[in-house]
């Protein structure tokens, strides 16, 4: 498993280039979190591609995670999609003339999951029973809607 995701520096000399196109098991995400899960398979198309001593990587990234909704805790699939990505490593650092870049895409597609979903495209049916216990303001707004104004009770004294 680990052979599909190294590049070959030694193979990208002299304005060589390597196509990657490529459909990933999420297993090699190592995923140990009960609210966040990836089923589908992480396509991945770019290029890699040396520049005088920098291994440039070109990324186009799509996956789905399937993450807990804020309300009701049921899974919601978010779409991951993270398009242009690039990346550089010095050449000098690559030990062996071998990258893995298994890591590198495991932290990327990590990065751009949201840290709040909320399932309905934003209207959670179970947010009624939840509004109860949320804090409401003089005017009947939720601080929600207005924000947290720590010091909207202070009179201005020239």
């Amino acid at each position: 498993m680990e052979e599909e995701f190294k590049i070959y520096v030694d193979q990208l000399r002299e304005g060589q280039e390597k196509a990657i196109s490529e459909s990933y098991d999420p297993q090699f995400l190592d995923l140990h979190e009960s609210d966040l899960d990836f089923k589908k398979n992480i396509e991945l198309k770019g290029v890699a591609y040396t520049a005088e001593d920098e291994l440039i990587l070109h990324w186009n990234i799509r996956a789905e995670a399937l993450v807990a909704c804020s309300i009701c805790n049921e899974k919601v699939p978010v779409d991951i999609v993270i398009d242009n990505f690039y990346h550089s490593e010095p050449t000098g650092e690559i030990k062996g003339a071998v990258f893995n870049f298994k890591d590198l895409l495991r932290e990327t597609i990590l990065l751009e999951v949201p840290t709040f979903v909320e399932c309905n495209e934003g209207q959670c049916p179970k947010r009624k029973e939840v509004d109860k216990y949320l804090k409401r303001s003089s005017d009947n707004k939720s601080i929600e809607d207005e924000g947290y104004q720590p010091f909207a009770d202070l009179e201005w004294k020239p």
